[in-house]
């Protein structure tokens, strides 16, 4: 009878035991999983370029892509550094845009020579001001004819709504719907201010 109930305890331990050890492991695997999602964007997301984007339109077409994103962004801009953190580097996000665009940096306080679609070529800050941007972070998606045909002003705050965004211009939806009606059919609540970093702003806290 002793025996029996040593082995009932021993038993009742191993499912105590087990049900610390399950949990911690799926919590473990679960991180991981997180964690190998998570890609340095400048490597993973941002396309190596030399600054020439008729070339690069060239290769947008050659590639079969839909045409070129530029992120306006500066070093002091905190909007810019939480799209790095939170948006940029997801493997989902990563994939998605790397298969349908060239997404190229441009620093708007920058020093980098950068050939406009026009032939023009500029440093990135003068770029930046050719091409009418004065805040961070700005998106603009660029055709296959080096037309703008989208921009957004302001920091995307999460991967699903950037994700929402690339549809909206894939789809061809910026055709003949504001992206805000387009984006709330698809369940996205935005915050009323945009979060942006004026040229100025930025100037002073480099």
């Amino acid at each position: 009878m002793e025996k029996v109930g040593f082995l009932k305890g021993k038993y009742r331990l191993r499912i105590w035991l087990a049900s610390i050890a399950i949990p911690l492991l799926l919590t473990t695997l679960n991180v991981l999983a997180t964690e190998q999602d998570i890609y340095d964007p400048h490597e993973f997301f941002f396309t190596q370029s030399f600054g020439d984007m008729p070339e690069e339109l060239q290769t947008a077409r050659e590639q079969g892509k839909q045409g070129i994103l530029l992120f306006f962004e500066a070093e002091a801009c905190p909007y810019c550094e939480a799209m790095h953190k939170r948006v940029f580097n997801q493997k989902r996000v990563q994939d998605w845009y790397r298969e349908r665009f060239i997404i190229i940096a441009v620093d708007i306080h920058g020093d980098v020579e950068i050939k406009d679609f026009d032939g023009i070529t500029l440093p990135s800050k003068v770029f930046a001001e050719h091409r009418r941007v004065f805040m961070t972070p700005v998106l603009s998606f660029i055709d296959l004819n080096g037309t703008e045909i989208y921009r957004h002003l302001g920091m995307v705050k999460s991967p699903q709504e950037f994700l929402v965004m690339g549809e909206y211009i894939t789809d061809g939806h910026y055709f003949d719907t504001e992206y805000k009606v387009f984006a709330k059919k698809q369940d996205l609540q935005f915050a009323d201010e945009t979060a942006v970093t004026s040229k100025e702003e930025s100037s002073n806290q480099e």
